[in-house]
């Protein structure tokens, strides 16, 4: 019994994640997805296989300034779009209008106080050149932290970032 009540579990969070993907595709042709807020002072992170990264301080919170907001831009090469376009797609998700993704910006929380280093992903936005927001997730009440690889990006921002 508990084997069946598993499997039904599983088909209802896959036909759940397709549903979602439909929306969210409809909604991105659309042109009714949330739209980039402009972020003024981006500074140089790292240029690498996916393209250039920068980076923006978003928020600093609590008075001893522990947790740290902050955007990180990738605009991307053209070696870097076709392979984040085919893992897209091997992944199950769309690629309609993915052809004309040139950035992709996200939104780390970044705990400075812990040892070793914790961050969460708030907020991503993938956006054509002519700023249409092509897909956009955010986070829910409820943060997914993990420690931080190291040598990522979101290690490079951390070593930036955080005091």
């Amino acid at each position: 019994m508990g084997v069946i009540i598993g499997i039904v579990v599983v088909a209802i969070a896959v036909i759940a994640i397709h549903l979602q993907q439909k929306r969210t595709l409809k909604a991105s042709i659309e042109g009714t997805l949330p739209r980039m807020e402009e972020k003024t002072g981006w500074q140089a992170l790292i240029t690498n296989g996916e393209g250039k990264h920068h980076y923006v301080i978003e928020k600093k919170q609590g008075e001893s300034g522990q947790d740290v907001g902050a955007w990180d831009k990738l605009t991307y090469s053209k070696e870097g779009r076709e392979n984040y376009i085919l893992k897209r797609r091997r992944n199950g998700m769309f690629t309609t209008g993915m052809e004309t993704l040139a950035h992709r910006f996200t939104l780390y929380d970044v705990k400075c106080g812990k040892k070793p280093r914790q961050y969460a992903i708030l907020k991503v936005f993938e956006v054509s050149e002519d700023g249409r927001t092509l897909d956009y997730g955010k986070t829910g009440s409820q943060k997914d932290w993990e420690d931080i690889p190291p040598e990522t990006i979101v290690d490079r921002l951390a070593k930036i970032v955080c005091p």
